[in-house]
């Protein structure tokens, strides 16, 4: 008799727990479903529906390719595994790749996060006009943002900036897969790759995943240089990745256009700048294994002190921020419209040819994105500084040959990066506009050369705040001193504009 009390006591408990388990999990899921709600009117954003595909239903999708099933087969041959094994492998890579998206996460979380942080460190400058160009893409097209590498913090400022805009997927190298990074970004619809690794059906895998998200119109952000910037300049783009974006039109059933953006981003400072310029000079080998997930995420741990520094500054003497940085947009590159124009079928070439093609678009995407890189005060009076070539420049001479470069910028409608410290001087020019009719031209001249010297004597302090917390340059009397031993920093900030000096 107490057995069956007990059993009827434990199935009730059982039941009960079954009960409120069910309850709790449906008020969960309706205040989450709310929440996101809120969150996608509060950011007017539009979602991708296929960004909250479930990651069993994109396995079954990629399974379903016959090209993963022969180089399935391929691959249990050269390894001599069973089918079943193989078959292993691929849910791993699959497990791997694939992110879960979550709004809350990329938005209450991260938006937060990034708005927070990037404040703290930066004088974050965000062109609103040039932020037009998106009205350009078609509605219905599938967007594509290819950017220039200059920092691990290039992900949370594209994403930042376009917040308002799309949810952005962005393809992570290997530095990100190490816990809780892996979990985060996957939690931002983010998914990953291995960038130098040879095996041919990781590669099919990871193939399949790229087309099927890009038929579905998810917008991503990718990085074809496929690295940081070591010296500055532009690296030699991939195409990896645009090679499987590219052949989704040889899908007759995919209508849709593919549009590209070119997305160019530049720093006052980047974080992670003496290990890229010691690398550049050959003095920092690369680091295999997990030395080079732990050199690829140093960012994640210089952030906390600078944190710790300004917040410091703020108490006792006003933060100190590293600069500006921006991020601008180029013309938007139609796919459909370039290949009409080539008069190639890329697609009836061998792949060395068609990648080769592939090469060349790619090429013209990023020669766009060089014109718009935005000109932030550092990169300009790093330029001036070594093309005037001494150690101790009078202030005067310097300004004059920081006026000279911002003239080659504005006649090649460069994006030169001015904040809030620059209001008062373009309302000055808006009133000299407004004015001009009524004026000489030998006054206007003289007038516009006064707010000219008044704008680059701005920018030259912007730029000697950040150069002489690192005691790379500062100002003594009416002299700008330079630090002989970091000018290779100063090269380095100078070579993010300097293509905009070549002709």
């Amino acid at each position: 008799m107490r057995l069956e009390i007990a059993l009827i006591a434990l199935l009730a408990l059982l039941l009960f727990y079954r009960i409120i388990k069910g309850t709790v999990k449906k008020i969960a899921q309706r205040r989450i479903r709310r929440q996101s709600l809120k969150t996608i009117r509060r950011f007017r954003i539009r979602v991708e529906r296929f960004k909250l595909t479930r990651k069993k239903y994109i396995k079954f999708q990629i399974l379903k390719e016959r090209e993963v099933w022969e180089e399935m087969d391929r691959y249990a041959q050269r390894n001599q595994l069973t089918t079943e094994e193989a078959m292993d492998r691929v849910e791993e890579y699959i497990d791997e790749i694939v992110p879960f998206f979550n709004i809350l996460s990329y938005y209450k979380f991260g938006y937060t996060t990034a708005h927070f942080l990037l404040n703290l460190i930066y004088n974050v400058v965000i062109d609103k006009k040039n932020l037009r160009v998106l009205k350009r893409v078609p509605k219905n097209s599938v967007v594509i943002y290819i950017m220039n590498h200059r920092s691990n913090a290039d992900y949370i400022l594209v994403a930042y900036m376009l917040a308002e805009h799309i949810a952005l997927s962005y393809a992570v190298g290997e530095w990100a897969r190490i816990w809780p990074l892996e979990y985060i970004f996957k939690s931002f619809g983010s998914y990953f790759i291995r960038r130098k690794f040879r095996e041919p059906l990781y590669h099919k895998v990871l193939e399949k995943y790229v087309q099927l998200i890009s038929k579905n119109g998810i917008t991503q952000g990718i990085f074809v240089e496929g690295g940081l910037s070591r010296d500055g300049r532009l690296r030699d783009a991939k195409v990896g990745l645009m090679d499987y974006i590219v052949r989704i039109l040889q899908d007759e059933d995919f209508t849709r256009d593919v549009i590209f953006v070119p997305t160019a981003i530049n720093y006052d400072r980047v974080l992670e700048d003496l290990n890229l310029v010691r690398e550049s000079h050959g003095a920092a080998p690369e680091k295999k294994g997990v030395k080079k997930l732990l050199s690829g995420v140093s960012i994640i741990f210089k952030i906390p002190r600078v944190i710790i520094r300004n917040g410091f500054y703020y108490i006792f003497k006003g933060i100190r921020k590293y600069g500006y940085t921006s991020v601008a947009l180029g013309r938007p590159i139609s796919l459909r419209h370039y290949l009409t124009e080539r008069e190639t079928d890329i697609f009836t070439l061998e792949d060395k040819q068609r990648r080769d093609e592939i090469k060349l678009f790619v090429d013209t995407i990023m020669k766009r994105v060089g014109e718009v890189i935005p000109v932030t005060p550092v990169p300009l009076a790093a330029l001036a500084i070594l093309r005037d070539g001494r150690d101790v420049i009078p202030k005067t001479e310097l300004l004059s040959g920081m006026r000279k470069l911002r003239r080659r910028l504005v006649q090649r409608d460069a994006r030169i990066v001015q904040g809030d410290e620059f209001m008062d001087i373009e309302t000055e020019k808006m009133r000299l506009r407004a004015v001009a009719m009524d004026r000489t031209q030998e006054l206007l001249d003289f007038e516009h050369e006064i707010i000219e010297t008044e704008e680059m004597d701005r920018t030259l302090s912007l730029a000697l705040e950040v150069l002489s917390l690192r005691k790379i340059a500062w100002k003594k009397r009416e002299d700008i001193v330079i630090n002989p031993n970091r000018k290779e920093v100063l090269t380095y900030y100078s070579n993010s504009i300097i293509h905009l000096f070549e002709e």
